[in-house]
């Protein structure tokens, strides 16, 4: 079993995020799980530029860069948590990059089924929002939500409350290869997800001229699903 962190901040290894995020992957190794880390610090993915005629016609972005390994991992992970802090009531610009590239491949709904996570401490704005952005994005591209931790700055500062937050985060850990392992099924999510793969097969086969290798990966892969 295999999981991946996409770690979000341009801290890297200095902050918050990178503190919630480590209890999660200790325990998933404990578990059973290989892990890796992607992080966006280190790594160059630049912002979407809207070329439909070369990402829908082609299936790959043309712009130089370090999208496509982090694209690979994904897609070979049984697992993707994503950890990154509040900005603006947002994610950070490096992780909204990898978000917005991917989002040109949602036709091909690759990440359909993987199970997700996520990871988002805060500095002392309501980390709803967050949370509410990313599970929108990520029940879009089929992936199930098996839960979030957060953390606002004070509670990273108290002891107490520190310890609670890290051990939260180490049960999600838990909870991620369980549900992995055990092909997990959540109800509450399916309807969402079935939806979003539902609204993909439409417009796959509407814009089958403009998107033919979509088309063509669709009918290899997802036709008898759909």
């Amino acid at each position: 079993m295999k999981i991946i962190a996409i770690a979000g901040s341009p801290r890297g290894s200095n902050g918050y995020t990178s503190s919630l995020l480590s209890p999660l992957l200790k325990a998933a190794e404990a578990a059973g799980a290989e892990t890796e880390i992607f992080s966006l610090d280190k790594l160059t993915v630049l912002p979407c530029r809207g070329c439909l005629e070369v990402c829908h016609i082609k299936g790959k972005c043309h712009q130089q860069d370090d999208f496509e390994m982090i694209l690979k991992a994904m897609l070979k992970a049984d697992g993707i948590v994503f950890a990154v802090p509040n900005y603006m009531f947002g994610v950070t610009a490096q992780l909204e990059a990898v978000l917005d590239r991917c989002s040109l491949r949602l036709p091909f709904m690759r990440l359909y089924g993987k199970y997700v996570a996520t990871v988002f401490p805060c500095g002392g704005s309501d980390p709803d929002d967050v949370e509410h952005y990313l599970n929108k994005i990520l029940t879009q591209f089929g992936l199930r939500m098996v839960g979030g931790v957060n953390g606002v700055e004070m509670q990273f500062l108290d002891p107490d409350e520190n310890t609670r937050i890290m051990e939260s985060s180490a049960e999600l850990g838990q909870e991620l290869v369980a549900a992995i392992d055990q092909h997990k099924v959540i109800p509450e999510q399916e309807e969402q997800i079935q939806q979003a793969f539902e609204i993909m097969a439409y417009l796959v086969q509407t814009k089958q001229a403009e998107w033919k290798v979509a088309f063509e990966y669709w009918n290899k892969n997802w036709k008898e699903a759909h």
